[in-house]
């Protein structure tokens, strides 16, 4: 799981040089609303950079607990896997179980998502029983658990509106307007969110 934090701070620092890099383009030339895109873009990478962390910390968790180094969760008990993968897990099988349950769990979480609040909590739900999963993170964010779902939910929006509308308004179809200060905001807390989940499940 510690590997997984190290390629979500990667991510985000890549995400960030976005930032950078639009500062210096628009610092350079007079007219730097061409470079917004550099900032629609740093938001995208940084909540697929917090995304890709739920994922690996929710595989590599279930693996664990598969393998009998954490103490399972309710919600892992009651997953449930196909009739057609079962001999896979068995100690005979041409892969070790581990290794074949690990894919299983991949190709099923690749078509789940974590980046809504109720989908990070109830993703977590795999790896971490806990009932008031926000409001331990938010403790570490120094916010209330309202405020810190509120912030996710509009960083969200943010994110599928560059992603499914192009960014434009839905009236006058120009692009909606951004500011430096806006992506880095964004950035830092995913940042935040991401290293705070690790503390508590880790």
């Amino acid at each position: 799981m510690l590997n997984a934090k190290w390629v979500f701070h990667q991510n985000i620092q890549k995400a960030n040089e976005l930032g950078v890099l639009y500062a210096q383009l628009s610092g350079m030339v007079t007219i730097p609303e061409q470079f917004d895109d550099l900032l629609r873009s740093q938001i995208v990478n940084a909540v697929s950079a917090f995304d890709k962390l739920m994922h690996d910390l929710i595989r590599i968790g279930m693996v664990k607990i598969f393998e009998r180094q954490r103490a399972p969760t309710g919600k892992y008990l009651n997953e449930t896997i196909a009739i057609q993968h079962l001999q896979d897990l068995t100690a005979g099988a041409v892969l070790p179980p581990s290794v074949r349950f690990e894919e299983i769990v991949r190709e099923k979480l690749s078509k789940l998502s974590f980046q809504d609040p109720t989908k990070i909590a109830d993703g977590l739900s795999y790896i971490w029983d806990e009932s008031q999963k926000w409001q331990r993170i938010a403790v570490g964010l120094g916010m209330t658990d309202e405020d810190a779902k509120r912030k996710q939910k509009l960083i969200v929006t943010r994110r599928n509106a560059i992603v499914h509308e192009a960014d434009l308004h839905p009236v006058t179809a120009q692009k909606q307007p951004i500011t430096r200060a806006e992506a880095t905001d964004i950035s830092d807390f995913c940042l935040a969110l991401g290293n705070q989940i690790c503390l508590l499940v880790v």
